[in-house]
Formats: structure tokens, sequence, C-alpha cells
């Protein structure tokens, strides 16, 4: 007979930490969070559940910053994300990890190398003084009332608790948001976009790669298509990394064998998710190789740690970011990051659907998406923040995951004045603390 469950002997659980502001998920939002909260004064915890910080921007090996600059007209750029977004790309800088942005037609792309991005966001977080927890999974919330008690980790140490103050949730998927009992959606009507297997390419001869242009990279990926290979994608992101030679390669979609995407946070399905991206990392190089110019010599050298993942839970808040505020570039008084990147949508079919916003502008995003519904001291940040669907597809990039973060990390520790409620927050007030940061609200694009 098959047993339906056991059950677990009750057992006490060392407190390991009680900081002012835990921060759960070290990706782009989650840096900049946990920078943030301590920068302001707050003893602030980071856990992550990789090895390394930078989340997507690492371990997925994405290759460029997306969503920092707009497009203000055929021939400029303007800044939508700064603060300590602008740290970092200095930080980076200064160990030539970063390149100018790159522009393809209106999308914008800031190349860097992931590798030493890791060891720059090492340095980044200690200079703040953040206590960072690596190899450290959050698998279990208590609650009473409208509040987080204590959040339980486990990692090579055993089953621990950490008893935060505030808790921001920076997983990307909503994990702490939804073990304490938060709403949420998943994608639209339980469909998400597609994941993607990132990848670098070695021996590439990035002088003709550098002259392609995506609708040129996509004929040739249609003609790989016609002469057999069965690519789900040819709208293609290639960052042409600062080491020479080297490509990174944002191409494939990950889906089901009936066509549709995977739901990335069932376990199974995320395990067949990442066998078939590394499936199609393989055919993805041949075709490129046999069909792409620059590519002939081209080799795989790397594949992201984990799949990227662009949306999954949606976590309900007090605020919504709807698909018609994107749409209409609304700019709440409220709003405590902005973006301007467009409706990017990873659907079914080859294509990648770009919806863009007008040249030169942006909207704004509410505190209440970052507070999450029936709860006092809970915060989101980053892609699984309260937002609609197709709202979402243009939010969840990296520069306005930076931003989100920039924001929470400063509204957490204002929470704290208020016994850690999120709702006594002056918005007002949290925006002029932003401003003097260096944040972005409302740009000027001369």
């Amino acid at each position: 007979m098959r047993l339906e469950s056991i059950r677990e002997p009750a057992r006490d659980v060392p407190v390991i930490a009680e900081p002012d502001v835990l921060v759960v998920g070290g990706g782009a939002a989650g840096m900049a969070a946990a920078c943030a909260a301590a920068r302001a004064g707050a003893d602030t915890m980071l856990v992550e559940s990789y090895g390394c910080l930078g989340g997507t921007l690492t371990i997925v090996t994405l290759g460029g910053f997306c969503g920092i600059h707009a497009v203000v007209d055929d021939e400029r750029l303007g800044r939508v994300v700064g603060g300590l977004c602008l740290e970092l790309e200095d930080r980076l800088a200064k160990v030539d990890a970063i390149r100018p942005p790159k522009r393809h037609g209106k999308i914008v792309g800031v190349p860097y190398d992931s590798v030493r991005f890791k060891g720059v966001a090492d340095e980044m977080l200690e200079a703040h003084d953040v206590a960072v927890m690596l190899h450290t999974h959050a698998v279990a919330v208590m609650t009473e009332g409208g509040r987080i008690t204590a959040v339980i980790v486990e990692n090579k140490g055993g089953r621990r608790a950490i008893v935060p103050r505030v808790v921001i949730d920076c997983s990307g998927d909503g994990d702490v948001a939804v073990r304490a009992g938060a709403g949420y959606d998943l994608g639209h009507e339980g469909e998400t976009q597609y994941g993607s297997a990132m990848f670098r390419l070695g021996g590439v001869d990035t002088v003709r790669a550098g002259q392609l242009t995506r609708p040129e990279i996509r004929e040739s990926l249609e003609r790989a298509v016609a002469g057999g290979y069965p690519l789900p994608r040819t709208a293609t992101g290639v960052h042409l990394n600062p080491i020479e030679g080297v490509a990174h390669l944002n191409v494939t979609k990950l889906g089901r064998p009936d066509g549709s995407p995977f739901n990335l946070v069932d376990p199974v399905e995320l395990g067949d998710a990442e066998r078939e991206g590394r499936r199609q990392v393989r055919m993805y190089e041949e075709a490129f190789r046999k069909y792409v110019p620059g590519f002939e010599n081209a080799r795989v050298i790397d594949i992201g740690a984990r799949v990227g993942v662009r949306e999954t839970r949606l976590v309900h808040g007090d605020s919504v970011l709807t698909e018609a505020q994107v749409r209409a570039c609304e700019k709440p008084a409220d709003a405590i990051a902005i973006s301007s990147w467009p409706l990017e949508n990873h659907g079914r079919g080859r294509t990648t659907n770009w919806e863009f916003l007008p040249d030169g502008e942006w909207y704004g995003i509410p505190w209440g998406c970052l507070v999450v519904r029936g709860f006092d001291n809970l915060l989101v940040a980053g892609r699984n923040l309260s937002a609609e669907h197709a709202a979402q597809a243009s939010v969840r990039v990296a520069g306005p995951c930076m931003a989100l973060g920039e924001a929470a990390g400063v509204g957490a520790v204002a929470c704290l004045a208020h016994g850690g409620d999120a709702r006594a927050v002056d918005v007002e007030a949290l925006r002029a603390q932003l401003l003097g940061e260096g944040a972005i609200l409302t740009p000027d694009f001369g």
C-alpha cells in the first residue's frame, strides 16, 4: 500500500539571527534591497539558495542588463534607473566587466561579464555591511495574524530559524509569500511566459557578429528551420561579451512536448525544462555554426546553472500594476520606481512579441505593488511583484527589478519606525529618500 504521507516529529529549531530586515533571494532585486536597507541603518541579512549572488544575472548567465535606459528618439537614450544600479555599474567598470549600452532598434541592453559580476556582487554587499548566507533555502514561514514571525531555512548546518522584523521576498517565485499563505496568480490563467536556457559561445568572430542586426540573425535561423532544425525560437538576444570572442545567447524557448510552457515552480517540470534546455543549446550551437555569419567556429563554453525564468507566481499586493497602466504610461503619485521597457512577451511561436512604449515615455510602479495583501511586515520586489501578466512582461527585467529592490529596502527600514507596518509608511517621504540616494522617479532626458 502506497503511503500518502508521514508525520515528522516535533522539534525545536535554533534561532540563528534576529535581523531588522531579512531579504530572501540575492538576484538584482535582492541585492539592491539588502544594500538599501543596510545603507539606511538596518541590521540586514540576505539568504540565497545558490553559491553566488546575482540570480539571473550570474547563475543563468544572462549577458546583458535590460531596462536601464529609455529610447528618447532615433539618436538618444536616457537613464530611467539610477541609485544602486549606478553603483553596480561603476563597480563592474572598475574590473572591465561592462560595456556601453548596445542598441538594437528600440531594444537597449548593456553587455556585462557574468563571471566577474559574482566577485563584484560579493564586494558590494560587503561594502554595505550586509550579512549574507549562501547555499541557504527558505523552506517554511511562521506567521501570527498578519505578520511573519519567523522564516525557517535549511543549509549544510541543518534546519534553522531567522526572526526578522520585516521580510522582503526577492525569490523571484514568491516562495516566502506563498509559504506564508499569500494569494498569487500563476501567469495568466495558469500559463506563463516561456523560460530559456542561456548559454555562452566562445570562438565567435565578434567583428562580423557585431555587424549583424537582430532581423538578420532571425533570417539566418529561419533558414536553419527550413534546413531541418526544429528551432522553437528564431527571435534572439545576442550580447557580445567584454571578453573577446565570447557571446551570450538568449535564444532557446522551453516548452512541453505539446508546445505549452513548463510550469517552472513544479519540481518535476523544472527538471524537465533543464534537460530540454541543454538539448536545445546543442541544437542552437549547430545551427549558429552552420547558418549565422561570425559563428562558424563557435563552441558552447558555458550553460547557465539553471534555466532562465521569466514568470511564475505574481503575488497579490495592495496595488496591482495593470496592462492598461503600462500602456497608458501612467505616472501615479505613489510611484517608487519607473520603467520604460516594452511589453516583452515570450509566448507561443518562434517570435518574441515586442510592444514598445512611445519614445521618451515611461510609467511608474506604485508602492502598493510591493506590499503583500494581508500581511503587515512582508514586501516583495522583483519579478514576483503584484502585477498582471502583460504588465509583468515589461517590469520584470534587471533595471526595474533593481529599482524595485532599492525601494523595498528603503521602505522596509521606514516600516521599522511603525512596528514593521508597511501600510504606515509615508510614501512621499519614501520617494524623497529614494531621490536623495540617486534613484530616478522623473527622468530628465534633456
